[in-house]
């Protein structure tokens, strides 16, 4: 086999590819591995932040939930049109609005069922005590729908956010301000 020749415009062709690919720049290759190190981020310091991103997240769609149900809370606790004749008919109504909203949040729950049968009188005789005693059709009224209208994702727990939104809707006193008078040696006034 002989010698390999090229063609005169070959060598005039490879001539620019031989610069182009020639020697970088000094530092120019140095320059672009430390960028690439300035932009690559700490693997503890990612998890961090992404840590505290998820933790911010957790704890607005917690507020927007807590935002949500007392919003519900608030529009079940509404004054009806037509209210009872008496007050202790509108406070046995009340009785059993709430009976019947703690029933239904118990649900399928066999053990919790029972368990409110037979202690619900402990939860549901104050309740309608405070209720006689507030001589308030309005507020009674107020439980009852409270109670009846409540959206099913406010909790068996929430009764008495129930109890005082209808409270401060009709002048009676909240759980809280009773129990500061009762700290305080005060009575409350029936509304």
């Amino acid at each position: 086999m002989g010698a390999v020749r090229l063609h005169p415009s070959a060598a005039l062709l490879c001539a620019p590819l031989l610069f182009a690919c020639g020697e970088p720049k000094p530092g120019a290759q140095s320059k672009s591995i430390a960028a690439a190190f300035e932009t690559q981020s700490d693997p503890a310091e990612s998890a961090k932040k992404a840590g505290e991103d998820m933790r911010r997240l957790k704890e607005k769609v917690e507020a927007d939930r807590a935002k949500a149900i007392e919003a519900d809370i608030d529009k079940a606790a509404t004054v009806p049109a037509s209210l009872p004749a008496d007050i202790k008919t509108a406070c046995t109504e009340m009785r059993a609005a709430y009976d019947a909203f703690v029933g239904h949040r118990l649900g399928s729950d066999k053990a919790e069922a029972d368990r409110w049968a037979v202690m619900k009188d402990v939860e549901l005789d104050p309740a309608q005590e405070f209720c006689v005693a507030q001589n308030n059709l309005r507020f009674a009224a107020c439980q009852t729908h409270a109670f009846r209208e409540a959206a099913p994702g406010i909790a068996r727990e929430r009764a008495q956010e129930l109890i005082d939104a209808c409270a401060r809707k009709t002048g009676a006193p909240t759980q809280a301000e009773r129990k500061e008078a009762e700290r305080a040696g005060k009575t409350l006034k029936p509304s």
